[in-house]
């Protein structure tokens, strides 16, 4: 009797690792990916590369880290973006969103795997970026947050001289004055940007587009192409009763102010309008500077607030109220001081196809306050383009052609969160790439910014069976206790250390094995080894015999009369020949040529990858 299964009740009982790499070498289509997308194979099998704005090769590093191999792991993530140790603290982590681990029970901690290996040695020190081949053009970037210091760093390797153009002190954009260094250490940031003006990078600081100088002095000044990265730094207003109460703050000036260093007055009630990153930002920042009590009141529900969850609840073990579904009416005062906020309750609100709307009821609360800060989204500052009709502005965002970041003027090419809302600092990574692409070839060059840095091979197709693989949980990262990180702006993540990183990154499923894999990795389970000990007990009747290497490739289909006979013949006869196994059956040669069909359908050539005149049959 022949019994076809898992080894246990199901999969996770039987230690399955959940690779799909079953599906892979199926030879008769029994096993199939769900919601396959035709020509997509490489996005739908590695989702969670395929989210990453910057395809960063998320399996690739992983598996390094989970084989103790830091600086290797490092070298993969550098390939891709000049940020590693950024992103691996504020990214909004779109890959951990898709992760194929999420369902089964939880998904893995990428973007915590991708700052443990920021932290790692470099791979070849002595081998730091350079610039490339001095070309003699000059590209002129405007702008030095993550979009404008991504473009400049790749285009400078690509031999382009670069000057960066920035209205503040010190560069950085929003990753300076908008994230608070309890999530991006100041160290961690200078370092990184330091690497960039490194190669060469001029930067020029308190220069304002607009005040300083404009487009068309960019290009009488000799710079051949010009990128728009001037970000989103403007704080939307709300037109309420109130609003214009001196001790109403506006959230994005709000950090601002306190990432330069100057003296923000912080009073003891603070209601924070608003339910995205940077109003949990101001909420949190508040609290440091002395806030005795801090609420969040914004128009989504909780399920639908567009800060990241992490951050929520991180907002909340500290102390923080956050009150979703309330719509400000107006801000209460007596004699110029506010005394609270009143709202209305609302029902929630959708955010598709950019339409926000809620429904309301009739019941008014007021939340006590001595403080109001408004951080319901920001927008760039576009004054600059006033007077050129050539860039054309859509819902306040310049527009840009998607796939070339081109605008409506020549040799000016715009992205980030001057032409995406929300933005993010790995989406705004992505666009300074992709600007760097579209620049480079249209100044000559071939547009090639993608680098090996480390040269990996393909990962072994062999894991072996894990017991309680399926029920092994997210290693939580470690941070300082809430009321111990309130007191100060130091990092309230502390990373994981070796052990814990080993762990976490051994939880992977490794998906993107399966495009690696060319034949059948193992035998079926009978497989015997090829030796006249068990050969002499094979019975002389008609059947098909299937031959494998010594590293279980399947390597012969044989149908015959005599099944001992023709094997006993083999032996000897190739030194490849490891294992074997046969099936009885009394129309041999039809079940040989069913068998190599199905090989050859889901492979694309005869056994042991030898031609056969078969191959034109089939």
């Amino acid at each position: 009797q022949i019994q076809v299964g898992t080894t246990g009740p199901g999969l996770s009982e039987s230690g399955c690792r959940f690779c799909t790499a079953c599906v892979e070498v199926c030879p008769t289509g029994a096993l199939t990916d769900k919601n396959d997308r035709p020509g997509r194979k490489e996005n739908n099998i590695v989702p969670c590369r395929s989210a990453c704005p910057a395809c960063i090769d998320v399996p690739a590093y992983i598996r390094l880290v989970s084989l103790g191999k830091t600086k290797e792991a490092h070298a993969v993530i550098r390939e891709k973006v000049p940020f590693p140790g950024v992103l691996g603290r504020v990214c909004t982590r779109p890959c951990e969103e898709v992760c194929r681990r999420g369902r089964i029970n939880e998904p893995m901690a990428i973007c915590a795997l991708k700052r443990y290996a920021a932290e790692a040695p470099e791979l070849y020190p002595d081998n730091a970026p350079r610039a490339g081949p001095d070309t003699g053009k000059r590209v002129a970037v405007v702008g030095a947050g993550p979009a404008g210091l991504t473009a400049a760093f790749y285009l400078r390797k690509k031999g382009h001289a670069v000057c960066v153009f920035d209205e503040n002190d010190a560069p950085g954009g929003m990753m300076r004055y908008g994230i608070p260094a309890y999530r991006l250490p100041r160290d961690v940031l200078d370092r990184e940007i330091a690497r960039i003006l490194g190669l060469g990078v001029e930067f020029r600081p308190r220069t304002r587009l607009g005040k300083d100088f404009d487009l068309d002095a960019v290009f009488s000044r000799g710079f051949a192409a010009l990128f728009l990265a001037v970000g989103a730094s403007i704080s939307r207003v709300i037109k309420i009763e109130g609003s214009d109460l001196p001790d109403v703050l506006w959230g994005v000036d709000f950090l601002r102010c306190f990432a330069q260093g100057r003296h923000v007055p912080v009073k003891k009630r603070v209601v924070v309008i608003g339910g995205g990153n940077v109003a949990l930002d101001a909420a949190r920042t508040a609290l440091r500077l002395g806030a005795s009590g801090v609420s969040i009141a914004c128009l989504e529900s909780r399920k639908e607030m567009p800060a990241s969850e992490w951050e929520v609840k991180e907002a909340v073990s500290e102390g923080i109220r956050v009150m979703p579904c309330r719509k400000p009416l107006k801000i209460l005062n007596r004699e110029g001081r506010i005394t609270g906020v009143e709202f209305v309750n609302s029902e929630g609100v959708s955010h598709k196809n950019g339409v926000t709307g809620a429904e309301f009821e009739d019941i008014v609360e007021v939340l006590e306050a001595d403080q109001v800060i408004v951080a319901i989204g920001q927008s760039p500052d576009l004054s600059f383009l006033a007077s050129d009709s050539a860039i054309r502005i859509r819902h306040g965002l310049i527009v840009s052609n998607q796939d070339t970041l081109a605008t409506g003027k020549s040799g000016v090419y715009a992205g980030g969160d001057a032409t995406f809302s929300p933005g993010s600092v790995i989406n705004a990574i992505a666009a300074g790439r992709k600007a760097a692409v579209s620049i480079d070839k249209a100044l000559g060059g071939s547009g090639v910014i993608d680098e090996i840095i480390f040269k990996r091979e393909a990962p072994s197709n062999w894991f072996g069976r894990e017991k309680g693989f399926a029920d092994r949980g997210r290693e939580k990262v470690p941070e300082v206790p809430p009321g111990e990180r309130i007191c100060s702006f130091k990092e309230v993540s502390l990373g994981y250390g070796d052990d814990q990183a080993g762990k976490e990154a051994g939880r992977c499923l490794q998906c993107d094995v399966r495009l690696y894999m060319s034949s059948n990795p193992l035998p079926p389970k009978n497989v015997l080894p090829f030796n006249p000990e068990n050969i002499k007990n094979i019975p002389e009747t008609e059947g098909v015999f299937r031959i494998y290497s010594d590293s279980r490739n399947l390597v012969l289909i044989k149908g015959t009369p005599n099944l001992k006979k023709d094997i006993l013949d083999r032996l000897g006869e190739n030194p490849q020949f490891a294992w074997f196994d046969y099936e009885e059956h009394m129309m041999y040669s039809r079940r040989e040529i069913e068998l190599i069909q199905q090989y050859l359908q889901a492979h694309g050539e005869m056994p042991g990858g030898g031609d056969s005149d078969l191959e034109d049959l089939f």
